[in-house]
């Protein structure tokens, strides 16, 4: 955690929308939004608690949470209450995680650094400071839903409904939940007693279709089955137009607990407020149509303002209560089950697959210890990485120089893409200024918390991605990766030239002056796989009329240095699926 905090939001502020979509391309709206004073404050040791009144008398007065030393809270302000007996130093108003109430003024530490750790110097500064940002900005405050962040539909929020939203992507939600689900189905926790907070709104028409056809199918069951679950629905405040979806959830996983958000809205008056700050790309079919045109979203390009019909489909929560969708009703706060594996699982193929090369460390990790440190859901922090940058990575990932308004940056990151707005000169440069925290321009040379000085080197790219090099050699392929899933994995800044559209051996790695040939085991022609024809290739430098060199020789070597028989029968044991060949 952070040794020092600031204060960092004002009294009245502008909020701007960050745009969710991947590849890095960022647009926004930015609104004026009326917000109390948050100032972020460090706990100083384990014996404070926020309570529901501003005393340490216990009569009628709950501990909501009980705090540790370095936790972040967020002070609704620097008033104080009146001195009190065991406080001497009066509360503040507080939040930590979904609670909200009192604690002694004099357990917070408020001073001038930066809470969320910027200048974000290394991806794991970048993918934890993010995350406590997220936290405090949104999540806190009652956007604690994948849905919530992008319709802020909640009347309990701390923000107006429908201001203060992370992105204008209405698609996002479900983009996000999709991936959140893969992590669980991989990890085979479907079954965990979730609990989804589902908005509901006044006088919705029976369904809502998106033009061109609905993204997904969602079951309904319209026999009612278990009495006590119908009883809890209606106790919620389900309409029935719910129920039948709910039921079907609930009959393949029992153990899901369904809560009802009343927006206490009716759906047409929401479906108002959020076309002005709503945005889409896809079918043409979805676009608002005005003068007999599209109707562009920000300075975006491919991005356009959706039509009712398209925003009334991606807004009615119905249209999404099936297995995979329902995720982003899901918590957003941190839940101890989540495992590196489930994170790995989300982030295989991408750029992320490996580990961090500055800080040494995986990204699963990053993100596990992100969503310990923030209180954010490390999964949806991964997915939210993933939604922002792409497979790939962009800009705002690879720690490159550029310059800004005259002013020349480098060695930063921002992974959430936080602080873009499609209103600036360019979107993602301002969001790195952002992860600058004003502190710092050439970051990665700054002694104001500079980054590991580890040179970011071919050597160090291919060994991030789990790759094994050396003597100009680079082994450890998974046979058959094809070319594109490794660029990927490398963010395109690796030249990669090959013969076939796959790892094989004898294709070249080049970057930044260095080159390494890749070895794949058993693949003596190059062409990525292991068959037939590289069997001949063996028999044949065996006997002597067409001998293997250079990496070739190498990829043959299956058991022994030098090779014989026993490296012949280990190939066709390979062929006859009852060997493996080590890619060491």
């Amino acid at each position: 955690m952070p040794k020092k905090v600031k204060k960092f939001f004002a009294k009245v502020f502008s909020i701007t929308l960050i745009f969710s979509i991947t590849f890095s391309s960022i647009f926004s709206f930015p609104i004026q939004v009326e917000a109390e004073e948050l100032i972020p404050g460090k706990i100083k040791n384990d014996t404070q608690k926020i309570r529901v009144k501003p005393t340490t008398d216990t009569k009628n007065n709950q501990i909501l949470v009980n705090l540790s030393t370095d936790d972040i809270v967020f002070l609704h302000g620097l008033t104080k209450t009146a001195p009190t007996s065991g406080c001497s130093t009066g509360f503040y108003k507080a939040t930590y995680g979904e609670y909200t109430g009192y604690v002694c003024a004099a357990g917070v530490v408020i001073d001038g650094s930066d809470v969320y750790l910027r200048p974000w110097t290394s991806p794991k500064k970048a993918i934890i400071g993010g995350a406590i940002y997220i936290n405090g900005s949104y999540i806190a405050q009652g956007q604690y839903t994948i849905y919530l962040k992008k319709f802020n539909v909640n009347p309990n929020s701390n923000y107006s409904m429908y201001s203060h939203q992370y992105q204008t992507n209405i698609a996002a939600p479900s983009n996000e939940s999709s991936k959140t689900y893969k992590a669980y189905a991989n990890s085979n926790f479907l079954d965990l007693p979730f609990t989804f907070t589902i908005p509901v709104y006044n006088n919705m028409a029976n369904v809502y279709n998106r033009p061109g056809g609905n993204k997904t199918t969602v079951p309904r069951q319209d026999t009612i089955t278990d009495a006590a679950f119908e009883t809890k629905l209606s106790q919620a405040g389900f309409p029935d137009s719910y129920k039948p979806y709910l039921r079907a959830l609930h009959t393949k996983h029992p153990s899901w607990t369904f809560e009802a958000l009343q927006t206490n809205e009716n759906f047409d008056t929401a479906l108002t407020y959020e076309n002005g700050v709503s945005a889409i790309n896809g079918s043409t079919a979805y676009y608002l149509i005005e003068n007999g045109s599209y109707v562009q979203a920000g300075n975006d390009k491919g991005w356009y303002v959706p039509n009712r019909e398209t925003l009334a489909y991606y807004m009615d929560p119905r249209n999404f209560l099936n297995e995979e969708y329902i995720f982003q009703f899901e918590s957003l706060r941190y839940n101890s089950s989540h495992t590196e594996a489930m994170i790995g699982s989300i982030i295989k193929g991408s750029f992320m697959d490996g580990i961090s090369i500055l800080d040494n460390q995986s990204y699963a990790s990053i993100f596990i210890e992100a969503g310990k440190t923030s209180g954010v859901s490390a999964v949806y922090l991964a997915a939210l990485a993933l939604q922002e940058s792409g497979m790939g990575g962009g800009a705002a990932t690879t720690g490159n120089a550029f310059e800004y308004k005259g002013i020349n940056y480098s060695g930063l990151y921002n992974f959430y893409n936080l602080g873009a707005s499609s209103g600036a000169e360019s979107p993602y440069k301002a969001g790195l200024v952002f992860a600058s925290g004003s502190a710092c321009t050439i970051c990665s040379n700054s002694s104001n918390g500079s980054s590991p000085s580890i040179p970011v080197t071919l050597t160090t790219k291919l060994a991030s991605v789990g790759l094994k090099v050396g003597s100009g050699l680079v082994k450890g392929f998974t046979v058959g990766e094809s070319i594109s899933t490794l660029k990927s994995k490398l963010q395109n800044q690796v030249t990669i030239t090959s013969k076939a559209d796959k790892i094989g051996t004898g294709t070249t790695f080049t970057y930044n002056g260095e080159t390494y040939t890749a070895v794949v085991y058993g693949d003596l022609n190059g062409d990525g796989t292991i068959n037939s024809a590289d069997l001949l290739k063996m028999r044949q430098h065996l006997i002597g009329s067409s001998k293997l060199s250079g990496v070739y020789l190498e990829a043959a070597k299956l058991v022994n240095s030098n090779i014989n028989s026993a490296d012949l029968l280990r190939l066709r044991q390979y062929l006859l699926g009852t060997q493996n060949i080590s890619q060491r």
